[in-house]
């Protein structure tokens, strides 16, 4: 009987612990940065520099971020912007929400910010949140984007 017992109850562990589910794959974003990781948004276009964008109205763009391994699908989603630069701290945060709502990623974490748009002169630093299934990671200030008149 105590056989029996013992057998039983060795059986249940062994279920229990085989219908705990493991998370499958990986994220490692310890290398993740973009190359290079300053951006420049120019208010008033240079008509030399930028007479595609001007004649294409093409938005800004970032390269794709680098460094990052994962099990695919990665997703990628603008975690939060940060201003720096004259304004108040109130006027600030405004700021880097108003243009938070304007920045998009794209495929392999490119950002992607408007031609036409009404952002605040200053210094953006961008956080960027990685996932896929079973994990997700946020690069602190990944990328730097300098808006100028």
């Amino acid at each position: 009987m105590k056989q029996i017992l013992l057998l039983i109850g060795v059986a249940m562990f062994f279920c229990l612990e085989a219908c705990h589910e493991k998370t499958v794959g990986y994220l490692i974003t310890e290398n993740a940065s973009y190359d290079p990781d300053t951006m420049y948004v120019r208010k008033t276009p240079d008509p030399q520099l930028d007479w595609f964008r001007i004649e294409n109205k093409a938005p800004w763009k970032s390269l794709a971020l680098q460094g990052y391994e994962g099990t695919e699908l990665i997703y990628f989603y603008v975690e939060s912007v940060t201003y720096e630069g004259p304004l108040s701290e109130a006027a600030g945060e405004e700021a880097a929400q108003n243009f938070m709502k304007n920045l998009s990623v794209r495929s392999g974490g490119a950002l992607e910010y408007p031609f036409e748009n009404d952002a605040v002169p200053g210094t953006y630093k961008v956080s960027i949140r990685l996932t896929n299934p079973g994990y997700s990671h946020v690069l602190q200030d990944a990328m730097k984007i300098i808006v100028t008149e």
